[in-house]
């Protein structure tokens, strides 16, 4: 048995890095031969921002490219695991089809409408809706990295199991030393390329207005990309503490954890209660905690499953809540430790990739 993971995506973007490249090394691990074919890698295909410069024909292309050189490379008791839905989905489920070959569909984010209804009972405003509905049904498995998302999967498969991104504790541990420094620094690290992304950015940015004029000894630590983020990074000149508001901009992959390694609290604000932001399984938070690191984040969507609050982190409800629980963490450096080593503790027995993978191949070997 071989497992051939897909995606769009390049090494970056935590999809591809995590849900296939991660994965895909613990099948190998598992005794499950395993590889990954990225369109972005191997066929040199645009991704993130930049995939909206592609046109129909060009995706269509890349699918051929893919479909020629792969369809016959492939032996019948080949496992295609597809991941996310999107333009290079046509490619696996052709091969899948005609060569009757078994099929996982995994599903880490919500790219639907927020409200998809059926026009006149059948015409969908949303094509993503329909088509993931379909996928699902055909798919053997279904993968979800959210419980929202495998609630709606399940909507259309018996088969959908919960499987949470996760973060590789190998290269995400703590630091040996401690930081010495009586300055705290505060980190919001991710990507912003809707207007929603910025409005979070915006959040902290006020939330910090009012810590920052009672604690001198904060700053705020941004390291991200996209082009609402690029727009708040611009307005800060405006910003009375500018002076303590760090710019990082984007970090590769690789180098996120020596980031990591020099702040203290770990950010995660997602003010709307939107479909979108219930059905994210959240790297960074995963990340932070696996680097001891304590954590502030929205009670929302993943977040109040992972975190136990005024445990291995906390959860806040709103712009008030938020500045308590930062207080908390600024006054207490037993509490910010404390939850720190409880929230590596969680990380390991839960959501690191080692973990994961073991769970993914026992599901492999049922289908």
């Amino acid at each position: 048995m071989k497992v051939l993971f897909f995606t769009r995506e390049d090494k970056n973007l935590s999809g591809a890095r995590l849900r296939c490249y991660g994965l895909s090394a613990e099948l190998n691990k598992s005794g499950i031969c395993s590889e990954v074919f990225s369109f972005a890698e191997d066929l040199g295909a645009k991704c993130a921002e930049r995939e909206s410069e592609m046109g129909l024909g060009t995706k269509l292309n890349y699918n051929l490219r893919a479909f020629c050189s792969l369809r016959k490379k492939i032996d019948s008791d080949t496992v295609i695991f597809m991941q996310r839905l999107n333009y290079h989905t046509l490619a696996p489920f052709l091969i899948s089809w005609l060569g009757k070959r078994k099929f996982i569909f995994d599903c880490d984010d919500w790219n639907i409408r927020e409200d998809p209804v059926y026009r006149f009972g059948f015409y969908p405003s949303s094509k993503m809706e329909y088509f993931t509905g379909r996928l699902a049904g055909y798919a053997h498995a279904c993968i979800a990295s959210s419980v929202f998302l495998k609630e709606y999967l399940s909507r259309f498969s018996k088969n959908v199991h919960y499987l949470p991104t996760g973060v590789d504790t190998r290269l995400f541990r703590p630091p040996e030393a401690d930081k010495k420094s009586s300055q705290l620094v505060f980190s919001w690290i991710g990507t912003a390329y809707h207007a929603p992304m910025g409005e979070n950015l915006k959040f902290l940015i006020d939330i910090f207005s009012s810590l920052m004029q009672k604690h001198s000894n904060i700053f705020l630590s941004f390291a991200g990309e996209g082009k609402y983020f690029n727009a708040v990074m611009g307005q800060l000149g405006n910003f009375k503490y500018k002076d303590r508001v760090i710019n990082e901009g984007w970090i590769p992959p690789q180098k996120i954890p020596d980031y990591l390694s020099r702040i203290d609290v770990g950010l995660l604000p997602l003010i709307q209660n939107t479909k979108f932001n219930i059905a994210k399984s959240p790297t960074k938070l995963f990340e932070y905690m696996s680097m001891a690191k304590p954590t502030v984040s929205s009670d929302i969507g993943e977040a109040p499953r992972i975190i136990q609050d005024n445990k291995n982190g906390f959860l806040a409800g709103d712009r008030e809540e938020f500045i308590a629980k930062i207080e908390r963490l600024i006054n207490e450096p037993a509490l910010r430790n404390q939850m720190g080593v409880a929230a590596r503790e969680s990380i390991e027995e839960k959501y690191s990739l080692s973990v994961l993978g073991k769970e993914l191949a026992e599901i492999i070997r049922k289908i």
